[in-house]
């Protein structure tokens, strides 16, 4: 607040040098524009003064308050966005806001009554940012305006005579007239100030006896007054506001009436003497602003404390609290609501009542509320209707209309069945009526709904009876066929009569490619009819042939079952890939199951001058040909593989069909010997391909390698009868927890091949081009401690005297 008011000091400050240049001479506060009025802010850096420090400083400006309370207004009027959030009054205890453009203090959070649900009855108006009850400076001046200090007067003299002043009622009341003197017309209205300037004028105008110069009198600028607002408020004090406020700008500006104030009796006081009484539920329930006075200087407004506080809720239009003078009903209450809602029990209000010692309950009728006196603190309850109905019964099922009806359109059930039309597919041997006893316990009534149909059965309906009536397809399974195989779509789908083999597989989209149409089985379930009290048989196998014409008029019942086989000549093409040193590298189709890998090799054109076939590599899918029924099998190997390794290497926390998906994408390389294939096609290295299998040749391979534990891992130039431990030497030898009985070699192609140990030698593998040595760690073995050595040695020196004492006993 301090902070923004300085502001306003700098803009009057140094408004009145750029536009006056002098303190002493009015500015014309209009004329700044917003970017003017931030700027020179800003620039000055003169904010933070309160309100009364800047009307202070302003005065000792020459500011008079009507000019003071146009900044405020200018700067109330200021785009936040365009002030940067700085030039928006507020302090300690006080918030301003803007409300249809004038400068009030802000809305702050009421109070409601006890459930948190209903406001005071005409608090909104004072919360509303776009109320403001501000004097309208457009019009003419009202005729009743009561003239005063600052006030400006415009007197228009022409005619014959052509003059116009602008004259300031001075602090004595005056105005002055040049040639003329002082005229007094403080505490004049318009009316009676211009009959008195009008007079006054015509010593020096003589023509306005005769009608040759015509005066006219307006008020140009409007002075502010100061007005006190007294007791129940939201924030008491004294206000500067325009002369032209009424008192309902100034309830507005002060937040209006405090959680105790009233609503009802608001005072205003002129000369210590009451000048009228405002209600403002005169405003809200008629719109009558006619006791809304005019404001003069040093009017005092007072908000009594509320007199009776009622709280009215339910089925009302406006639920809310009410304040009620004396002599108001309980009938007047809820007119004050708007009256009852549409679903309003009016029948009779409940009311909870603050006693002197405890609460009470009163139920008044609808004829007592006239008459009936409402106390402070009462709280009316308005009930709404309940869900029952004087004359409902209700229909369902089989028919095409349902819902509730009335009984006066449908005393009996064959008249409500002939209002809610008969589905043809009803079943008409049984419906029932549900029906309520006198003690509301549910009672059944069967009836035969052909007969109500044809009249020869009738029953009189009850209120809240409900008549339900079957539909045939509800009280059997429902009827439906499956297909499986070879077709585009299997599935189950719903059977209908005289339904072929040929229509279900219309419904499953057609045959696959291979589907042997002469070989279809269809099974069928066992039918109770005929059958003994058991049997051995699960269902009626049935094999047609769509090529037959007898089998194409082979009729489906419900729960068949059709299979269509796959042709047994029908295979789709597998294929594999071979990559590396070939001429034709690529993806190959296998000709037949028994292709092998020679075969496919010469296929490629053989291998390239550069091939390394020693190296070559046969890369397998882990899973070949798996389906859904093998996610059990899988999982269960998986489950013991993590088991026995302790590691969850397979996951299988998605479930065995997860697991599946998982396996069957998972690859792994196969050794072969493709020179031993190529040179002896047909042997054991020439094995048969399968599906998604991947050939890889390497290039020619000129070096070895080490990795694990060796000082320096590298490549090595392969030299024939190279060994290992010369390979491990050039490599910096075996580093300190190196396993040389664990070291091994992986051959180009995949084979392994490890150290082998007799007594105390070691025999480790040959190396070839390619090969890659592995020296793997020794397993960690956790050191004695003093305390075990200790103990161990005292043992093992136990067991020694006590063999020695044996011995000496034996001879």
């Amino acid at each position: 607040m301090k902070m923004i008011l300085r502001g306003l000091f700098a803009v009057i400050f140094v408004g009145c040098q750029l536009f006056v240049g002098a303190q002493s001479l009015p500015i014309n506060i209009e004329g700044l524009s917003d970017e003017q009025l931030i700027q020179l802010a800003t620039r000055y850096n003169l904010m933070g003064l309160s309100e009364a420090e800047l009307e202070a400083k302003a005065k000792e400006a020459g500011l008079g308050s009507d000019q003071i309370l146009l900044l405020k207004k200018r700067i109330a009027l200021l785009d936040p966005s365009v002030a940067g959030g700085q030039l928006v009054y507020n302090n300690k205890t006080d918030s301003y806001v803007l409300r249809n453009k004038v400068l009030t203090k802000g809305p702050s959070i009421r109070s409601k009554d006890s459930g948190n649900v209903l406001s005071v009855f005409g608090s909104e108006i004072f919360d509303n940012l776009d109320l403001s009850f501000e004097p309208n400076l457009s019009i003419a001046t009202p005729s009743q305006y009561i003239i005063g200090v600052n006030d400006q007067l415009v007197i228009d003299v022409y005619g014959v005579s052509d003059v116009t002043k602008k004259l300031k009622v001075t602090t004595e009341g005056d105005i002055r007239f040049p040639n003329l003197g002082p005229i007094k017309v403080a505490g004049l209205s318009m009316d009676d100030a211009r009959v008195k300037i009008k007079k006054a004028l015509s010593r020096i105008y003589p023509g306005i006896a005769t009608g040759a110069v015509v005066v006219q009198v307006s008020l140009g600028q409007i002075r502010s007054i100061q007005i006190t607002l007294l007791g129940e408020v939201r924030r008491p004090g004294t206000y500067t506001i325009s002369a032209l406020a009424t008192l309902m700008n100034a309830l507005y500006a002060s937040g209006g009436p405090n959680d105790i104030g009233s609503f009802r009796k608001i005072e205003l006081l002129r000369g210590g003497k009451t000048v009228t009484e405002f209600d403002l539920y005169d405003f809200l329930l008629k719109g009558d602003l006619s006791k809304n006075r005019l404001l003069q200087d040093n009017d005092v407004i007072r908000v009594g404390t509320y007199d009776t506080r009622v709280a009215l809720k339910g089925a009302l239009k406006k639920p809310a609290i009410f304040d009620l003078k004396p002599g108001e009903t309980a009938a007047d209450l809820i007119q004050y609501a708007g009256g009852f809602a549409d679903i309003a029990f009016k029948e009779r209000v409940r009311i909870a009542r603050l006693g002197a010692a405890q609460r009470e309950l009163l139920t008044v009728t609808a004829a007592e509320l006239k008459q009936f006196k409402l106390l402070s603190g009462d709280t009316l309850s308005v009930d709404s209707l309940p869900s029952l109905y004087a004359n409902r019964v209700w229909v369902s099922g089989a028919i095409y209309y349902n819902g509730a009806y009335g009984l006066q359109q449908a005393k009996n059930l064959h008249e409500l069945i002939k209002l809610a039309k008969l589905r043809e597919d009803a079943y008409l041997e049984r419906g029932i009526i549900r029906r309520l006893k006198p003690d509301l316990t549910p009672s059944l009534i069967p009836f035969n709904v052909n007969d109500v149909v044809k009249g020869s059965f009738n029953i009189n309906l009850q209120r809240e009876d409900s008549i339900h009536i079957f539909r045939t397809t509800d009280l059997r399974e429902r009827y439906v066929v499956a297909i499986n195989g070879e077709v585009n779509k299997p599935g189950t789908y719903d059977y209908f009569e005289n339904m072929r083999v040929q229509d279900l597989v219309l419904l499953a989209n057609g045959y696959k490619e291979g589907a042997a149409r002469q070989k279809i089985e269809v099974s069928r379930r066992l039918s109770a009819t005929g059958m003994g009290s058991d049997t051995v048989s699960y269902a009626v196998i049935k094999e047609i042939s769509l090529d037959k014409s007898d089998d194409l008029q082979f009729e489906l019942q419900p729960f068949d079952i059709v299979a269509i086989r796959r042709l047994p000549v029908y295979k789709e093409q597998i294929t594999v890939r071979i990559e590396g040193e070939v001429l034709y590298p690529g993806t190959y189709t296998l000709s037949a199951k028994n292709e092998r890998l020679s075969d496919i090799i010469n296929r490629s054109g053989g291998l390239k001058s550069s091939a390394f076939a020693e190296g070559a590599v046969l890369i397998r899918n882990t899973y070949v040909g798996v389906t859904s029924s093998d996610a059990a099998l899988l999982g269960s190997k998986a489950r013991l593989i993590n088991q026995q390794s302790g590691k969850n290497l397979v996951p299988v926390d998605g479930g065995d069909s997860s697991l599946l998906k998982t396996l069957s994408a998972q690859q792994k390389p196969m050794s072969i010997r493709l020179a031993d294939a190529l040179t002896n096609k047909g042997g054991s290295n020439d094995v048969f391909l399968e599906e998604g299998d991947i050939i890889k040749i390497p290039k020619s391979i000129q070096t070895i390698q080490t990795f694990g534990m060796v000082n320096l891992p590298k490549q090595i130039v392969y030299r024939e009868g190279v060994t290992l431990k010369e390979a491990v030497r050039e490599s910096g030898g075996f580093a300190v927890n190196a396993s040389r009985k664990n070291a091994y070699v992986v051959y180009a192609n995949g084979e392994v091949k490890t150290t082998r140990k007799f007594l105390f030698f070691r025999s480790y593998p040959d190396l070839k081009t390619g090969a890659e040595i592995y020296v793997p760690a020794k397993s960690g073995r956790s050191k004695l401690t003093t305390g075990e050595a200790i103990g161990l040695i005292s043992g093992l020196t136990s067991l020694l005297g006590l063999a020695i004492v044996l011995v000496n006993t034996s001879k």
